[in-house]
């Protein structure tokens, strides 16, 4: 298999963990101490970032590893999942599938707008985690 018929796998593989992703967000709405819902949350998250990585697709990577850190949160209790993080995880979801779009599939780096837009998401996924630990 060739480097561009793997990054095409992951491609494909990704919008589909992205998919998945999005009915568990939906599921963790009403049913927030599932356990196992928030690991297979964690679990598509962590996929995505580490072939991710084999790829050098190092934007993804990074805004994908502080969506980890939250579900890792969540997953040990110190965060609990509510409305306001379920939607906030729909937005980075849907960021994550701007970067695969954007940086896998044209290898071009996000516009400014863009960029920002994912730096905002970062931020207030840093607050949740922040509040939790200083508070």
């Amino acid at each position: 298999m060739s480097m561009d018929q793997a990054l095409q796998t992951y491609i494909e593989e990704s919008h589909g963990l992205l998919e998945e992703m999005e009915a568990i967000l939906l599921r963790l709405e009403s049913e927030p101490q599932d356990d196992e819902t928030v690991n297979a949350m964690f679990r598509a998250a962590h996929t995505i970032k580490g072939s991710a990585g084999l790829f050098g697709l190092d934007a993804i990577v990074a805004f994908t590893h502080v969506v980890e850190n939250v579900l890792e949160a969540v997953r040990d209790g110190t965060l609990a999942v509510n409305g306001e993080l379920v939607e906030l995880l729909l937005k980075c979801r849907d960021h994550i599938g701007l970067l695969i779009t954007v940086v896998a599939e044209t290898g071009t780096a996000l516009d400014a707008q863009q960029a920002a837009a994912g730096e905002a998401l970062a931020a207030r996924l840093r607050a949740f985690l922040g509040g939790r630990i200083h508070g």
